[in-house]
């Protein structure tokens, strides 16, 4: 249906006739949005000429290879630009599809400010990050800050922070603290309030953050307060379903395109497929 430039919306035909079908209307109505190119809702922030790319992974039981959903590109107010789905070994094709976002931004916004990598563990500099360096010079974007922000998808349990003031213990939304250089933890759960009740899934373990940057001087703490809340803001822009996510789509949505993936009988995904959102 992808070569054909077709989304489609699968629902179980032993789902409609359960009483509560009726909840996961709001899930389908979101999704189908997405996919049909609509933004059921975005990022309150100002436009700024910063490229934030997603790599995620996930290597199937019966595959030879962990793929790896990447360039998962997005602007900083959320807006989808695209992606492409490779396996792990293909570093230089990561490259030269994050070169391929990088220069249809410039195209359409005429300079690129810096770019902000969302990746799913700690980036090897030899193996992953130079061969991205290497691209944005040979472009004549050598100059770009690239700044790499590792987002620790094991939910972290050897940290872990209390608010003594409320009855859950659950820090509030947004808190975030450092555990380190440059290394922080970051609570994204649903308790914005204190007088509002929170069932127990929402109670979501911290997720851990960290920081590097190919211009490290440029890190001060304002920018890097800038950098947690951009990765906070972008778990809120799960179109799957409307329930809370506590893990930006960032890296969410290039999982999700890797659990899928190695199941396709090709080797690359048609262009029709790096520029939708099939997937949801």
């Amino acid at each position: 249906m992808l070569d054909k430039g077709i989304t489609s919306q699968v629902i179980f035909k032993e789902h409609l006739a359960k009483p509560e079908f009726y909840y996961f209307l709001p899930n389908i109505y979101v999704a189908l949005l997405a996919k049909m190119g609509g933004i059921p809702w975005r990022l309150a922030r100002s436009r700024a000429n910063e490229l934030i790319i997603g790599v995620g992974a996930f290597k199937p039981r019966d595959a030879a290879h962990r793929y790896v959903g990447s360039a998962f590109c997005f602007s900083n107010d959320g807006k989808f630009e695209g992606f492409g789905c490779y396996k792990k070994n293909e570093t230089k094709l990561l490259a030269g599809s994050i070169k391929d976002q990088v220069e249809k931004f410039i195209e359409q916004h005429q300079s690129v400010r810096r770019i902000i990598i969302h990746f799913y563990k700690e980036i090897s500099d030899p193996e992953e990050l130079q061969p991205i360096l290497k691209m944005l010079d040979s472009i004549g974007y050598g100059d770009v800050p690239v700044i790499v922000i590792t987002i620790n998808k094991t939910e972290s349990r050897e940290f872990l922070a209390f608010d003594m003031n409320s009855e859950g213990k659950m820090p509030l939304s947004g808190t975030y603290l450092s555990i380190g250089y440059n290394k922080f933890l970051l609570f994204n759960n649903v308790r914005y309030k204190e007088e509002v009740p929170i069932a127990a899934k929402d109670y979501h373990f911290p997720v851990k953050l960290s920081i590097k940057s190919s211009k490290p001087d440029e890190l001060s703490m304002s920018v890097i307060g800038e950098l947690i809340d951009q990765v906070y803001q972008f778990s809120r822009m799960y179109w799957k379903s409307i329930s809370q996510q506590n893990l930006p789509v960032t890296t969410i949505y290039p999982e999700m395109v890797a659990k899928i993936f190695p199941y396709f009988d090709r080797e690359e995904l048609p262009e029709f497929g790096k520029k939708n959102l099939w997937f949801l």
